[in-house]
């Protein structure tokens, strides 16, 4: 885990070595206290989270539901599922409702009151992630983080998000370089911005 200051915002950047002990950390906390026969994971970071935890707690049904309610970093839209559930009923079910991070937490509200409409026997919730001024605790969570979280299933999403709001201020070659200290991978900045020619230093000959 990487945490750094960057164009006067906290980041916290996660590799895949990250995500895998907090997801072992989540399902030590699930299997403690509750025994879900079913998850449901919140396209698109609470689906691979749901679909880790399904390993590591031994489950075989795992669904998933889509929406949406970012449109950039720091933004919000009004919730909107694109994907519903693909069942009819949730009846008898003890049912764990997964993503990776709760927010605002306007959309695990969102979703938990959809869920709800399926009449399950239990719904319970877990994140890896909440934040501070979230207005939604889930029953299972890992760390409070103060800071916009960088997860790595997410990263060309966040590049191209970091280049739409930095570029008009900072220009093409400084955020370059200020995009440098969060993602390492080069090529992945390079690929998302503008028509221009950028050559990392490091490159040089």
């Amino acid at each position: 885990m990487d945490l750094r200051v960057v164009d006067g915002r906290r980041y916290l950047t996660l590799n895949w070595s990250d995500i895998e002990m907090l997801v072992h950390k989540l399902a030590e906390r699930i299997s403690s206290i509750y025994e879900p026969n079913m998850l449901i994971g919140i396209l698109r970071g609470g689906a691979i989270v749901a679909s880790m935890l399904s390993d590591v707690l031994d489950m075989r049904e795992v669904y998933t539901i889509g929406c949406r309610s970012y449109t950039g970093v720091g933004e919000r839209e009004t919730i909107v599922i694109y994907q519903p559930l693909s069942l009819n009923s949730l009846l008898d079910r003890d049912v764990l409702v997964v993503d990776d991070v709760a927010d605002t937490g306007d959309t695990m509200k969102h979703i938990v009151q959809y869920v709800k409409g399926f009449e399950p026997k239990k719904v319970r919730t877990a994140t890896l992630h909440i934040k501070p001024h979230t207005s939604f605790i889930p029953d299972f969570y890992v760390e409070n983080v103060n800071a916009w979280i960088v997860y790595p299933w997410s990263i060309n999403e966040f590049v191209r998000n970091m280049i739409s709001d930095m570029v008009p201020r900072l220009g093409i070659s400084k955020t370059f370089e200020e995009l440098k200290k969060l993602v390492p991978n080069t090529d992945i900045i390079r690929k998302n911005l503008p028509n221009e020619k950028i050559k990392d230093r490091n490159d040089r000959t």
